[in-house]
């Protein structure tokens, strides 16, 4: 096991932070984008940690970087310090009368963001000295994120499992619906059921294809569910929509439709709604900042 607390090993938080980012990004090129320095700056920082701490923390592959068991450990360990760093940081910050630090968002593809990006934007007119970073996630990732205190706030979809959290639920809700090419003939309907849908191929959530949500939705027609490609980010599922695979199963609102894009959209029939909800860490502790953000977060959706 790492001991980061040896006469002979000294790690600052600066080098943890360059670590936490190499094992987010995934390469050394992305982290360096994110950290604003060069690539070779960051290679050697780590090439130091490592040395300092007289193990292996990275595999190096031709394209990515992932962490060995003793990486694994330290990516832990890190994640705790650096938090426990940026929170005291905070604390001594809320005695006087500015408000700073960072406060990460894990999110899933949602309108609901809608709600979150305002939220964000009038909370950075009041407090304009802190930062807001948004990771698009789906809700496995998210949650990873805010267990392991890597993000401060997760936005889920009909997450079963809602109550594990502290939470708001939005006053918006989202609809799963059909999109569709422009000149397909279902586009003469104000909505689709799933009886069209019955045999035909379709381009499904890898969540809700996972979970057999499809099938759950489709009833007697289940049998007949042909889900011919999966995804992850919707947006990236829209090429596949263009290139004529299938029909895309998808939230409303979030592929641009209709007004000359070339797609358009249907709802489902009948109706399939999920609740969208802004989750915490219950117990975490939480910075001046973040706690302040929540706080405002529960205003502004008790307003709307």
């Amino acid at each position: 096991m790492l001991n980061l607390h040896t006469t002979e090993a000294y790690v600052d938080i600066h080098t943890l932070r360059y670590f936490l980012t190499v094992c987010q990004e995934g390469t050394m090129s992305r982290a360096a984008e994110v950290l604003h320095i060069t690539q070779p700056t960051l290679s050697r920082q780590i090439s130091n940690l490592e040395r300092e701490l007289g193990s292996q923390l990275l595999i190096r592959h031709s394209r990515h970087v992932e962490p060995t068991e003793k990486g694994k450990y330290l990516l832990r360990r890190a994640v705790e310090i650096v938090d426990l760093a940026d929170k005291t940081r905070a604390d001594f910050a809320a005695d006087g009368s500015i408000v700073e630090g960072d406060i990460s968002i894990a999110a899933g593809e949602t309108y609901g963001m809608k709600f979150v990006a305002h939220a964000v934007s009038t909370f950075q007119a009041e407090y304009p000295q802190v930062r807001f970073h948004i990771h698009s996630a789906d809700a496995s990732v998210a949650t990873h994120r805010l267990d392991s205190g890597i993000a401060d706030f997760a936005v889920l979809l009909g997450y079963p499992s809602v109550s594990d959290y502290d939470y708001i639920r939005l006053r918006a809700t989202d609809a799963w619906g059909v999109y569709m090419l422009a000149d397909d003939p279902l586009v003469a309907k104000e909505a689709v059921s799933l009886e069209d849908l019955a045999g035909k191929p379709l381009i499904s959530s890898e969540r809700a294809d996972k979970m057999g949500v499809m099938a759950s939705w489709f009833g007697e027609y289940a049998g007949q569910v042909n889900v011919v490609a999966t995804y992850n980010l919707v947006r990236s599922a829209e090429y596949l929509l263009r290139e004529h695979m299938g029909y895309l199963i998808a939230l409303d609102q979030l592929v641009p439709a209709g007004g000359g894009t070339g797609i358009e959209f249907r709802p489902i029939y009948p109706p399939a709604v999920v609740n969208v909800d802004v989750c915490w860490k219950r117990g975490a502790k939480q910075s001046h900042a973040v706690d302040l953000f929540r706080r405002h977060l529960i205003a502004l959706n008790d307003f709307k």
